[in-house]
Parts: C-alpha cells; sequence; structure tokens
C-alpha cells in the first residue's frame, strides 16, 4: 500500500485486550507497518511494574489515532475503558475495528455510536485493513496537527505556562488555519489547545506592539535625517507613479474613445503620451497591456499616409498631379500650396488671389495648375516654381472651381449660375453656359474634351456641348442643392454630390440615373471616379470620404480622421492613394490598398457622427485593415478555416458539400476534397500532409492534402461530426459530435481508441493539448470538459458561462484554456485549476483561438466582424471587418501574423494582424513612429491640445506636442531638452 503522505507516518495506538486477542493486534500492527504508518502496542512498549494509567496516558497523548480493537475481554476490560475515556478525553480520533462479535448492548454507547470496521466479516484480513486504512488517511495533516499542538498545550502548561513556549509569526499563523479548517467529522479542539493558540495570539499581538514601537524610537533617535530624506524621496517617487498610473488610466479611456470614433491616428498620439518612452526608468513608469493593446489596435487600422500642414484656414481642395508625385491645396487663406506627396514637404505656395481660393486642380501634364478664387478671377500657375502664368476675368461673382481639359487646351470655371470655357494657352473665353436657374457649385469637361457638366444649387446637374454651349441634357433627381458634378474618364457617365447627402450616377448619353449612393450622415460635398471607371470617392461634411463600387453602389471603404468637414476627395492617377481636404485646415494623403475584388478594398467603418456606430454598422462596410486574401469559390456558407503548420496553405469546410485547399499567399484554389454531405469541419495534419474533415453525414475523414485523395472514413458516431483535429504527433484524431460525445480515432487505420462520455448535450469541438495528454471539449451543455486523452476519463469541467459554449482551445503551452459561448462571453481559465483568468466582452461570439504566444485572442462573431483582444486584460484590440454575414471561425497562422476567417457569407479571409500580434514594447512604440504617424501626424492637433488632459503642454513646443518625441531620464536627449524646458515653464509661469 501506499505511504500515507508525505513526512512523518501517523502514530497508531492500538488499544485491545491481552487475554482474547494479542495475535490479532500483533497481525494489525504488521499490516498497519506495511500500509505505511507507526502503530505501537501497550505490551511492547509498558516495563513491569509501571504505573500504567501514567505510562499509557502518554502514549494515547503521543498518538494521533487510537484503534480500539472490540472483543468481549476487551469490553470488560477496566484498562480498555479507561483508554477509550482518555482517548475521548484528549480529543483524540478513535477508530473502533471488531475483531470478535459483542452484543450490541454490551458495547458502550461512546463507542456504539462510531462507524466499525469489521473483521470478523468472513472477507478476510486484507480487505478490512485496507478499509482501516483509508479511515486513516482521513485529514491526514489536521490529524497530526491536532496532536502537535495537544503535546505543545501540554508542555506549555506543565512548565507554567511561560511566554517562550508560547507560538509564534507562521506557526501561529498556521495554529489559526488549522482550527478554522476543522471540518464536523474530526476531533473537537481541546480546551487546552484553545487556550494555547489564544494566548499565544494575544502574546504575539503584545510582542509585535513592543517590537514596533522599540523600532521606530529608534529610527526616529538614530536616523531622523535619512528617515525624511528617504521619505520625502519614496514620496515624490509614490506621488510620480501614482499621478502617471492615473494618467494611463485617463489616455488609455481617450485611446479607446478615438479608436471607437475610428480616430486611429488620435489613437495612437494618446496612447504614445503616457506609453513607456526611450529611456524612461521601468520601476516608476507604469505599463498596462491594455495600453499596449490600443497603440497596436490603432496601428493596425490606421490608413492615414501623410498629413499635410501649412494653411492658416480650411483646406477647400486637394487633388494630385496625374503621375501621383504631387498635391495641390486651396484654402481659405488666399493661397493654393503644392506639396510632394511622399514626403509631405511644401514646395510652393501659390499667392496672388485676394480672397478664399476655392478650387485648385492640375493640367494632365502637371506643368500647371489652375486656382478659383471668392475674388472672381480664375488663375494659371507654373507647377514648377509657383508663378502666375494668367488671370481669367469675366465672372461677376465667385468663382466656385477651374477645371482642365484632358487635352490641357481649354478650362472650364463656374461661378454663380454660369460656366465658362477658355483657351488654357491664351486666357481668353471660349463659351458661356447659361440655363441654371439658381447659383452654380461646380463645372467639369468630359475627357474627349466635347462636354461640359455643371452642377447646380438649383438641385440639378445639366451636360452641355463645349463647343456652341447648347444644352444636352438636365440630371434630375436630387431634392437639395449640388456641390458638384463630374465624368467617368471614358465621358459615359456623371456623378454627382448633393447637399440631400446622397450622390446619384448618371449615364451621359440618356441623362438617366443609374445608381444611388447613400450612406453619408451630412451633405455630400464632392464625388469623382476613379481612373478606371470602377469606383466613385465622395466627401462629405460627416467627417468622411467614402470609396463605391461604381456599378453596385456598394460603400466598400470609409476614411475617418478629420475633424472637420471634409470637402473634396480625389484619387491618385494610379488610384493607389486618395487625398482629402477638410475644414480642420489639413488635407491627408491615405493609402488605398485592395483586396482581389473591388468590393474587398481595405476599409474602415462608417462615421459614427452623435450616436456611436449606427451608419457602419447598418452598412455592414469592410474592416480597416490589411486584408490580404479573399478565398472564393464556395457556394454556400463555410464553418471553418484553418492555416497549414508552415502558413502556406488554408483549407476551409462548407455546406457545399467540399472542403477547399488554397494558397495562403494568392488566395488561389489548390485542391477540392469530395465525399462528404455537409461539411462543418477540416483542419491539417501537423506535418501539412494530410487534412481531417468533419460533416454531418456522422463521419469525419481523412485526405491527402496534396491530390485530395481519401485516405480514410472514421465512422463510430451516431448523429453529426461537428469538429476533427490531429494531435501534435499526427498519430491521433479527436472528433466532436452532435451525439453528445467526442471520440479519439488511430489517425492511421481509422480505428476508435476512446470515447469521451460526459456532455449533456450535442459537443460543437474538440481539441489536443500540444502535448497531446488532453483534450478539450465545448458543449451545449454550458460547459468545457477537459479529458485525459490516453484513457478517456474527464479531469474537471470548466463552468460559467450561461449559453452553449462553441468553441474550446488550449494555449501552446497547455497551461490556458479560451472558450466562447453563442452570444454570450469569451473566457479564459487556467488549465490546471481549471479557474476563470479573464472575460471579453463585446460581441456575439462563435469561436475563439489563442495566438501562438497566448498573449492575444482571436474570436469569431455572429455580428459579422471578427476582433483580436489583449489575453491578459481581455480588451479589445482590433475589429477585423469585411464579411457582411456570421462569421463563424477565427484562427492564427503559426506565426500569429495573420487570422484566417470563415463566414457564411460562402468567404473565407485572411488578415494581416502583425501589428496587433507581434508589435510590443519599445518596437511597437518605435514602429508606430517610424511608420504609421509621420511628419506633421506625429504632433497632437490645435483641436486635441483644448482636451484638458493635454492643456498642460506648451501649444508652442513641437518637442512637448509630439509624443513620439518623449524621452526618458536614461536617455540623453532628455538632460539636453530639461534646460530649455525648464526656461519655457519659468516663462509660461512669469505670465
Amino acid at each position: 500500500m501506499a505511504d500515507p503522505g508525505a513526512g512523518e507516518k501517523l502514530k497508531v495506538f492500538i488499544s485491545y485486550s491481552r487475554r482474547d486477542s494479542a495475535a490479532f493486534a500483533d497481525e494489525l500492527m504488521a499490516g498497519l507497518e506495511v500500509a505505511g504508518f507507526a502503530p505501537f502496542l501497550d505490551r511492547h512498549d509498558i516495563a513491569a511494574g509501571e504505573d500504567w494509567e501514567a505510562r499509557l496516558g502518554g502514549l494515547i497523548a503521543q498518538s494521533d489515532t487510537v484503534v480500539f480493537v472490540i472483543s468481549p475481554e476487551a469490553i470488560k476490560s477496566e484498562q480498555c475503558t479507561w483508554e477509550v475515556d482518555r482517548t475521548l478525553e484528549l480529543s483524540k480520533r478513535l477508530l473502533p475495528v471488531i475483531f470478535k462479535s459483542v452484543p450490541d448492548h454490551d458495547i458502550p454507547e461512546k463507542l456504539r455510536r462510531l462507524q466499525f470496521v469489521s473483521f470478523d466479516s468472513g472477507t478476510g484480513f486484507a480487505r478490512p485493513l485496507s478499509q482501516l486504512a483509508e479511515a486513516l488517511r482521513v485529514d491526514l495533516d489536521w490529524i497530526r496537527e491536532h496532536t502537535r499542538l495537544g503535546d505543545l498545550a501540554r508542555r506549555w502548561d506543565a512548565r507554567g505556562r511561560p511566554e517562550s513556549l508560547l507560538l509564534r509569526g507562521d506557526d501561529l499563523d498556521a495554529a489559526k488555519a488549522w482550527m478554522a479548517a476543522r471540518k464536523a467529522a474530526a476531533p473537537e479542539i481541546t480546551d487546552a489547545q484553545r487556550t494555547f493558540v489564544r494566548t499565544s495570539d494575544e502574546a504575539e499581538t503584545s510582542r509585535l506592539g513592543r517590537e514596533r514601537a522599540q523600532l521606530r524610537r529608534s529610527a526616529r533617535l538614530l536616523w531622523a535625517v535619512a528617515s525624511l530624506v528617504l521619505l520625502w524621496f519614496g514620496y515624490v517617487l509614490w506621488k510620480d507613479y501614482d499621478v502617471a498610473r492615473r494618467e494611463l488610466n485617463v489616455f488609455t479611456a481617450r485611446a479607446t474613445d478615438a479608436l471607437n470614433d475610428e480616430q486611429f491616428d488620435r489613437a495612437m498620439r494618446y496612447a504614445l503620451q503616457v506609453y513607456p518612452a526611450r529611456g524612461d526608468l521601468p520601476w516608476i513608469t507604469p505599463f498596462s497591456t491594455e495600453l499596449e493593446g490600443k497603440l497596436a489596435g490603432g496601428a493596425l487600422s490606421t490608413r492615414l499616409h501623410r498629413q499635410l500642414n501649412g494653411h492658416s484656414k480650411p483646406v477647400k481642395t486637394a487633388a494630385f498631379s496625374g503621375d501621383g508625385k504631387l498635391v495641390v491645396t486651396a484654402s481659405d487663406d488666399n493661397t493654393a500650396r503644392i506639396w510632394d506627396a511622399e514626403s509631405g514637404r511644401e514646395i510652393a505656395v501659390l499667392k496672388g488671389h485676394t480672397d478664399n481660393v476655392l478650387s485648385a486642380a492640375f493640367s494632365g501634364d502637371g506643368k500647371r495648375v489652375a486656382t478659383a478664387s471668392r475674388d472672381s478671377t480664375a488663375r494659371i500657375w507654373d507647377a514648377g516654381g509657383g508663378t502666375e502664368i494668367a488671370v481669367l476675368k469675366g465672372h461677376d461673382g465667385a468663382i466656385f472651381s477651374a477645371a482642365f481639359s484632358a487635352d490641357d487646351k481649354r478650362l472650364v470655371t463656374m461661378s454663380d449660375r454660369t460656366a465658362r470655357i477658355w483657351d488654357a494657352e491664351s486666357g481668353n473665353e471660349i463659351a458661356v453656359l447659361k440655363g441654371h436657374t439658381d447659383g452654380m457649385d461646380s463645372a467639369a469637361i468630359s475627357g474627349d474634351g466635347k462636354l461640359v457638366v455643371t452642377a447646380s444649387e438649383d438641385a440639378t446637374a445639366r451636360i452641355w456641348d463645349a463647343k456652341s454651349g447648347r444644352e444636352i441634357a438636365v440630371l434630375k433627381n436630387h431634392d437639395s442643392a449640388l456641390n458638384n458634378a463630374t465624368f467617368s474618364a471614358d465621358g459615359k457617365r456623371v456623378v454627382t454630390a448633393s447637399r440631400d447627402s446622397i450622390a446619384r450616377i448618371w449615364d451621359t448619353k440618356t441623362g438617366k440615373e443609374i445608381t444611388v449612393l447613400k450612406g453619408h450622415a451630412g451633405p455630400v460635398s464632392s464625388a469623382v471616379f476613379s481612373g478606371d471607371g470602377k469606383l466613385v470617392m465622395t466627401a462629405s461634411y460627416d467627417l468622411t470620404a467614402r470609396i463605391w463600387d461604381a456599378e453596385s453602389g456598394n460603400a466598400v471603404l470609409v476614411l475617418k480622421g478629420h475633424t472637420g468637414s471634409v470637402f473634396t476627395a480625389v484619387f491618385s492617377g494610379d488610384g493607389k492613394r486618395v487625398v482629402t481636404a477638410s475644414a480642420d485646415s489639413t488635407a491627408r494623403i491615405w493609402d488605398v490598398e485592395s483586396g482581389n475584388e473591388v468590393a474587398r478594398l481595405l476599409a474602415r467603418l462608417a462615421p459614427k457622427r452623435g450616436k456611436s456606430g449606427d451608419i457602419g454598422d447598418i452598412l455592414g462596410l469592410p474592416w480597416e485593415g490589411k486584408q490580404i486574401a479573399v478565398l472564393k469559390g464556395h457556394t454556400d456558407k463555410l464553418h471553418s478555416a484553418t492555416f497549414s503548420a508552415d502558413g502556406k496553405r488554408v483549407v476551409t469546410a462548407s455546406d457545399d458539400s467540399t472542403a477547399r485547399v488554397w494558397d495562403a499567399g494568392g488566395g488561389t484554389e489548390m485542391a477540392v476534397l469530395k465525399g462528404h454531405d455537409d461539411m462543418l469541419g477540416a483542419a491539417f495534419s501537423a506535418d501539412d500532409k494530410r487534412v481531417v474533415t468533419a460533416s454531418k453525414d456522422k463521419t469525419a475523414r481523412i485526405w491527402d492534402a496534396e491530390s485530395g485523395n481519401e485516405i480514410a472514413v472514421l465512422k463510430g458516431h451516431t448523429d453529426s461530426v461537428n469538429s476533427a483535429a490531429f494531435s501534435a504527433d499526427d498519430k491521433r484524431v479527436v472528433t466532436a459530435s452532435k451525439d453528445k460525445t467526442a471520440r479519439i480515432w488511430d489517425a492511421g487505420g481509422g480505428a476508435e481508441l476512446a470515447v469521451l462520455e460526459g456532455h449533456t448535450a450535442k459537443v460543437h469541438r474538440a481539441a489536443f493539448s500540444a502535448d497531446g495528454k488532453r483534450v478539450v471539449t465545448a458543449s451545449s451543455d454550458k460547459t468545457a470538459r477537459i479529458w485525459d486523452a490516453e484513457n478517456g476519463t474527464e479531469i474537471g469541467a470548466l463552468k460559467g458561462h450561461d449559453r452553449e459554449v462553441r468553441s474550446a482551445a488550449f494555449s501552446a503551452d497547455g497551461k490556458l484554456v479560451v472558450t466562447a459561448a453563442v452570444f454570450d462571453n469569451v473566457r479564459i481559465w487556467n488549465a490546471e485549476s481549471r479557474k476563470e483568468i479573464a472575460v471579453m466582452k463585446g460581441h456575439l461570439v462563435s469561436s475563439a483561438a489563442f495566438s501562438a504566444d497566448g498573449k492575444r485572442v482571436a474570436t469569431a462573431s455572429w455580428d459579422g466582424k471578427a476582433r483580436i483582444w489583449d489575453a491578459e486584460s481581455g480588451k479589445e484590440i482590433a475589429v477585423l471587418k469585411g464579411h457582411n454575414i456570421i462569421v463563424y471561425t477565427a484562427a492564427f497562422s503559426g506565426d500569429s501574423k495573420r487570422v484566417v476567417t470563415a463566414s457564411m457569407d460562402h468567404t473565407a479571409r485572411i488578415w494581416d494582424v502583425t501589428w496587433a500580434t507581434l508589435m510590443r514594447d519599445d518596437a511597437l512604440r518605435e514602429g508606430v513612429c517610424a511608420e504609421k504617424l509621420i511628419g506633421a501626424a506625429q504632433e497632437f492637433t490645435d483641436g486635441e491640445m483644448e482636451d484638458p488632459v493635454l492643456r498642460g503642454i506648451d501649444k508652442n513646443d513641437p518637442i512637448a506636442r509630439n509624443p513620439c518625441l518623449r524621452r526618458g531620464p536614461l536617455s540623453l536627449d532628455y538632460w539636453t531638452r530639461l534646460p530649455g524646458q525648464l526656461w519655457r515653464s519659468t516663462l509660461r509661469l512669469a505670465r
């Protein structure tokens, strides 16, 4: 038998009658010794002529448990009766065993109420001995401590209760904990023990009080000055840390709000303001993984490429040159400016207008710029040097726009109720276009130079013959004034922007409406086609710009970041970038990186003006991050998508009865696995050579990943198989089924190895731990369960969800489990203790999975989105938007750089999430400042400087308002800047 426990053996005193039980007592003693106990008998250990009461009393006192052997002679023995009384008097545990039967009425009441172990039942000696050993092992540690404390209490009392024998420190704490841990069936705690512990506690309290008083006196006498200095220094550090900690919480909240409003550059600035700077002292610099997640989320989501600062008033228009290398902006500060599109450097300032410049545009060859102004003139400028070439006069009022024809030979301008066509070389007027019943807002020439389109406050656009000035068509349907109208490159369509918050696309030839672009929450200030005519870009007073599919009218991209109305938004010549101009006095250049199709452009969500979230959520717009590929080919909803171990392939499972293997880089289909009915899951083996699939046809199947040939069919489940996965060594497969079981199979031959039974409802997911020793399952019975993968026995259940648990997975090190319950939260558990560690709230989750290092969690949701979370804080880092309906699964690649999602929209999507998963600590800070916040975008804007949390920063100090330039005392920059900062602070105080 096993030893009863580590440490000293349990001391068992055997009380018996020598007249009829001596041989049995010897046998019992030998058996207990073999079982790992320390039994002893009075017959062996008491000397002849000794005072037996004193001797036996001492032996009983030293024992942990007394075993009383019931026999006819023992019941009659005065000595045995005394031993029982003494045992109960000392509150020792008493275990009676029956050696020879005795009538119940002859057994004393004090023994009769106890549980007996019978050695006279005819079952032999071994079985009752085992029962007795098990009884002795109950509460071993507590029983031993009872004996120890009893001995200490008697010694203390016998020696006159000196303070030196009392308990102290940890020993006293352990004794009090022992008293509190007593179970109902355990021996009583004696009065002597209680008095001993209570007196020890009182003495300890008194002693500690005296010691503290003495220490205080000594400190005051010997270390007065040093203590004051240290106290002051410690207080300063503590206050500094406390203030920094509170600032961290405030700025984290600000960053969260900015992310929710999709002001990603602002979120990064707020996060950087309290993020550990280069040279900070780590022990006095607070840090939180939540803040790190906000910074990473902003970096992952932002699309801002450059911010152009220089104008002192609202910027009304911005446009690229044909080659995309330059940008021209027009502003209410009476100037236009030319910028380097890559660096954001100002190249030239076009000065000459005497009132607001309302429009600016390059000629096709990029050598000239045309501007329009409220001063009733249009001007042509040399784009190289910024010198004025010509002034076009003729309009009686403000000129709202000026644009070159495609061949750069003519220029069209618009003012009040007329438009005029000019010779771009001589500046002579060619034609005047009249017909609108209210003021005009824009005019544009078609690419072939034959047509002009004008937009007016009379709620119409009109198409004109550019040569004769004859009106050809009137475009009606808007409910309010039009702000602009432009042709597509081929001249076959016109797009109009209106104050009714709608843009419309028209057929140039017939004048009929083709498509309506709805989604803006404010007037649409401009609308233009992309070079290939497939997209339309709109700008709006709702602070956003949007890109639309010109054919379907669906919004595919929203650019949010401006803090004022967006007046214009246009594409670069190659369509890869967009430039916007805003009332916030900035122009911004945005990267427009696309996926595999027009409708899958990487995008940000719609504006959340006023009440958060409605427009974007209604439209189901794509996500702001970098989508790498869309895997299209399935003809029904997808249930799962997972990477191969090397990250080069993805396998998907669909209700179209196929699984498909894809190239993860380009999104091309590599193999189709056919044979099942509706498929519910698919996964690669660890060596990527095989795929296992799960199906509603009650089977799982193993396939060759290269050829797509079926290798084995796993039969045994009596209902749909919901998931299947290989063990890390590829020798086993675990499946989860609607039949309430999970099963483990031999991956080689397909033989069933174990059935995991215990769930009371269907099992949705089953997965091995990395070492293959455990399996975790998720079930509709609202629990996840952990199992021994070798024998199939249940180890424990994870309980806490209020709804059915749809997914469960181990972290790579096997220490954590993440679970997701439908319409409930995601929870992270300690796999060993099965205690809940973190809860992630925010969406209607359908699955959850860890990144390779266990620090991030990817979730899929019924709201059509996937999310990345910080596993430690449980806070959201980024939202992956692109699917337009339920996302069933989200899984990381092995290197955690990508996430693959599977959706009911018949597609799987691959996302680059490097910023959210791998960029940490100093690398994250430096990467954001080097790649995401560039140039002027690093500085807090004037509007942000009005935030109370930033009011202590000097607006005129470009270093102070730039969080990327923050430095700590371990940095040389900190000390070189310090004198200047102190001087500026002194000057501010003096004012």
